[in-house]
């Protein structure tokens, strides 16, 4: 008994030790997470119209960020399948950096969000690289894990465990307009041209044919 009251105290010891050796960081008021270092390194940029800001930090060659990249209007999606190819897009083609390893990519949910998992794992079942995605209205949030070294990246879980998304109903991840609905938009001049010639046109016949009725 006493054996494992001294386990529990040492597992209790070493986790509190990981843990003080972390600290919060926000990527905006609403997420927040976790680096291994006090104070991280900071990218923030424009380029194309579209904004990045990335935090990140090293530890024992494994590089830890979370990101945020704002999408534009036209890009959103209407459907799972359309936020599924988001994220496919936004999820970097590491695999080219690193030969004979294996991609998974699996459907995950936090807070009631889904987001998208990917996990490159070598011969020998190191994970090299693992990310997790997540649209919250017109932003996605990118957290990478990425292997300097080729060596197994122990602390991913814990990481991602860290990740706080809010619990906010009024955030949306399907907010995009759908493809009829961009037709409309993008030809909305033409369509109201259109519709005003339409309108004169009836108009004209309506005037004729009261006019014929009134000579009769």
């Amino acid at each position: 008994m006493k054996n494992i009251y001294w386990i529990l105290i040492l597992i209790s010891f070493q986790s509190y030790s990981q843990n003080e050796q972390w600290f919060d960081f926000e990527l905006d008021s609403l997420i927040r997470f976790k680096l291994p270092a006090e104070n991280a390194s900071l990218f923030d940029s424009e380029q194309d119209g579209i904004k990045m800001y990335e935090l990140s930090a090293e530890k024992n060659g494994i590089v830890y960020s979370g990101n945020k990249i704002l999408i534009s209007d036209s890009s959103l999606p209407n459907s799972i399948a359309d936020l599924k190819s988001i994220y496919d897009e936004a999820m970097p083609n590491v695999s080219k950096n690193y030969p004979n390893t294996v991609v998974k990519k699996q459907d995950i949910e936090n807070n009631g969000f889904k987001g998208q998992k990917v996990t490159l794992t070598d011969s020998n079942g190191n994970r090299l690289y693992e990310s997790e995605v997540y649209l919250l209205n017109n932003n996605l949030f990118l957290f990478n894990c990425i292997s300097k070294n080729e060596s197994d990246i122990k602390d991913s879980n814990f990481f991602f465990n860290q990740i706080s998304l809010p619990k906010n109903s009024e955030i949306k991840q399907l907010i995009g307009k759908s493809d009829f609905q961009k037709t409309i938009s993008n030809f909305k001049t033409e369509l109201l041209i259109l519709i005003g010639i339409i309108g004169l046109i009836i108009g004209i016949i309506l005037i004729k044919k009261n006019y014929l009725q009134h000579r009769v």
